[in-house]
C-alpha cells in the first residue's frame, strides 16, 4: 500500500471529525490540501470552516448574518438634581431599546451613560428623553416629537450624544 494510503487509511478518522461542515480534504502524496466553502452571512468570516461575527458585530454569522453594536453615549449635564430617563427607536419598525415601558436613566449629573444595542445595519436609530422637569429631548419618551438632529443609521460604533443641558 502507498504510503500516502496508509496515512489517509491511518488518519481518515481524524480528518473526518477534523473538518467544519463545508469542508473537503484530498490527500496527494501524503500531504493534505483542505478546499473550503463554506459561505458565511453579512459581517461575518470564514476561519477554518467555521463562521464568526465581526468585531462589533452579533448574530447568526451563518445564514442571516451578523448585525451591528451600536453604543450610545449621554451625559446628564443639567444640575437639576434628577437624573434623565432615556431611549432608543427603531424609525421603520416596530422596535424600541429597552422594550416596552422601560428607560435608560443616566447615572447622574456629569456622569455618562453607556448602552449598546443590536440593530438593523442602516436602519435609522432615534434617540429620545425626558426630564423629571419634563424637558424633552430628540424624539421624546414617546416618540412623539419631532427632530432634525436625533436620528442615527444603524451601524458599529460608539455614538456619543453628547451633553443633555437644561436650557
Amino acid at each position: 500500500m502507498p504510503s500516502s494510503l496508509r496515512f489517509f487509511a491511518r488518519n481518515a478518522t481524524r480528518l473526518a471529525t477534523g473538518l467544519a461542515a463545508g469542508a473537503l480534504a484530498a490527500v496527494f502524496g501524503g500531504c493534505v490540501f483542505y478546499v473550503d466553502d463554506t459561505q458565511c452571512g453579512p459581517f461575518a468570516y470564514d476561519y477554518r470552516g467555521a463562521c464568526f461575527c465581526e468585531d462589533g458585530y452579533q448574530g447568526d454569522p451563518y445564514t442571516a448574518g451578523c448585525s451591528p453594536v451600536m453604543t450610545w453615549r449621554v451625559t446628564d449635564d443639567c444640575d437639576d438634581g434628577v437624573d434623565v430617563g432615556w431611549k432608543l427607536f427603531a424609525n421603520d419598525r416596530d422596535w424600541t431599546w429597552p422594550s416596552g415601558d422601560a428607560i435608560y436613566v443616566t447615572p447622574g449629573f456629569g456622569f455618562d451613560g453607556l448602552e449598546a444595542i443590536v440593530c438593523e445595519p442602516e436602519e435609522l436609530i432615534c434617540f429620545g428623553a425626558e426630564a423629571a422637569s419634563g424637558l424633552v429631548y430628540g424624539v421624546g419618551l414617546d416618540f412623539g416629537e419631532s427632530c432634525n438632529d436625533c436620528c442615527f443609521p444603524c451601524r458599529s460604533q460608539e455614538l456619543d450624544i453628547g451633553y443633555l443641558t437644561c436650557n
